[in-house]
């Protein structure tokens, strides 16, 4: 391991609190800590303050939102409110959990272009940064790419192409690898672990996938520190396949798809009901057009989306669950861990909390099948488990449930497996796939280094 850094602290905080002014509720508590340069990880419940915790870091907030912030926070050695709009942002690259948050152009160039002229990058080295960071994450050919046309895990690497082409000293990643297929992931950690002259901060709920590259380890639990200590490497979670379905088979058809220079082949999809299905493949494959695409073909079909803003219509978590049944959403709110905010406005919740409340919204329809797109981003382990529970459960009542996801732990939870690549969907496979080294090396399942066997 890299041994810690030293020099001045870039956050020291003195019994910080922070709350929304809407809301009586802290989201952090009493913090008070220090973080030296170095690798830092930042972990805990969804829900727990850890990105309210870095958008005080980047000073986004309370600057850009209706915050109370109480007690010392000062940066680079200097208090937050001593730093003009954007200052901070020449020493700190950021990238948010959700990466459609933070663009502004529409091309991939454009948008590099524009935080380096936000930066006042001087205009002769500008075309040479933009070609130096996309050669260095291995994105030369996205730079002419329409932002819009690119899958989630494209996304996200070009936020972080964008947080670094500034050349910060810090960078604060928010759940970076959430999108990414897994060898992009390993070579993401790789890549990262190569840059001694930046420091990081991460949010992360999947520790073992950066192997030993942090040194530092701070944990939250509701808002308060319950960890601050050397970091040590931490062991995957572990899932169990569901029971093979028997039923009978429901035929999905799905309509081909042309988008730019992609092409999604039509397909129909045969599936058992009861089924539990997980679809992988490489980022940019075609796994969420394809959810996409079979939503909008067949009505028996519900989806959650990668951003689960989009099914909310009502105004607290009880009334969103309740919508169009009659059945009782007391065990989904518990099982959710969502039980303490049914009357809360959905859009005031954690981006995990969203997330678990669009995964209940979907499981209490009456729809034949549900569909997920990446339903573990954001998740801690009990959450997790949770959702484990809930689509064992409802696969049991006859729901079939089909997700896309690049988290192979958690892929074990299904009985069947598809595999997505260059629009084509191959399968159904079963256990078997998994003795398969060329298919898996072939869609980017397999091939990194022992940093992340635990996802292979």
């Amino acid at each position: 391991m890299r041994s810690l850094g030293v020099g001045t602290s870039m956050v020291e905080t003195d019994s910080l609190s922070f709350r929304f002014l809407e809301s009586p509720d802290t989201i952090l508590e009493d913090v008070t800590l220090s973080i030296r340069p170095g690798r830092t990880i930042l972990s805990g419940a969804s829900g727990s303050g850890k990105s309210t915790l870095l958008a005080l870091f980047n000073r986004l907030y309370p600057e850009n939102c209706d915050g109370i912030l109480e007690g010392r926070l000062e940066l680079f050695g200097r208090s937050h409110d001593d730093y003009a709009p954007g200052e901070i942002n020449q020493r700190v690259g950021t990238v948010f959990q959700d990466p459609d948050t933070q663009f502004v152009m529409e091309r991939v160039e454009e948008e590099l272009i524009f935080t380096l002229e936000n930066l006042q990058t001087p205009v002769e080295v500008i075309d040479q940064r933009v070609t130096e960071i996309l050669e260095s994450l291995q994105l030369t050919d996205f730079r002419n790419r329409l932002i819009d046309s690119l899958s989630g895990g494209e996304k996200q690497r070009i936020a972080v192409a964008c947080a670094m082409v500034g050349q910060p000293e810090w960078l604060l990643l928010d759940e970076p690898l959430t999108h990414l297929d897994p060898v992009t992931a390993n070579r993401f950690v790789e890549w990262l672990d190569q840059m001694d002259d930046v420091n990081v901060i991460v949010v992360e709920h999947r520790a073992h996938l950066w192997g030993d590259f942090f040194d530092w380890h701070i944990e939250l639990d509701q808002g308060l520190i319950i960890r601050n200590e050397p970091f040590r490497a931490i062991d995957d979670f572990s899932f169990k396949p569901s029971p093979a379905s028997r039923q009978a088979i429901e035929h999905y058809v799905v309509d081909e798809v042309l988008r730019d220079s992609f092409r999604l082949k039509g397909v129909t999809l045969q599936a058992r009901i009861g089924e539990v299905i997980a679809i992988l493949g490489p980022n940019g494959s075609g796994k969420s057009t394809f959810l996409r695409s079979l939503t909008e073909c067949d009505h028996r079909v519900g989806l959650v989306p990668q951003s689960p803003e989009h099914l909310f219509f009502m105004n607290s978590v009880e009334q969103e669950l309740q919508f169009g049944h009659e059945e009782s959403i007391n065990i989904v709110l518990e099982e959710l861990s969502l039980e303490d905010k049914r009357v809360l406005h959905p859009l005031s919740l954690s981006h995990g909390q969203k997330r678990r409340l669009a995964v209940g919204i979907q499981l209490l329809s009456n729809i034949q099948l549900l569909a997920f797109d990446e339903p573990t981003a954001g998740q801690d382990e009990p959450s997790l488990h949770a959702l484990e529970r809930l689509m064992k459960r409802h696969a049991e009542k006859g729901q079939t449930i089909l997700f896309v996801t690049h988290d192979l732990s958690f892929a074990n939870i299904a009985n069947t497996f598809y595999l997505m690549k260059e629009g084509i969907l191959s399968g159904p496979f079963g256990q078997e796939l998994w003795e398969d080294t060329e298919r898996l090396r072939d869609y980017r399942l397999a091939g990194g280094r022992q940093r992340c066997h635990s996802i292979i």
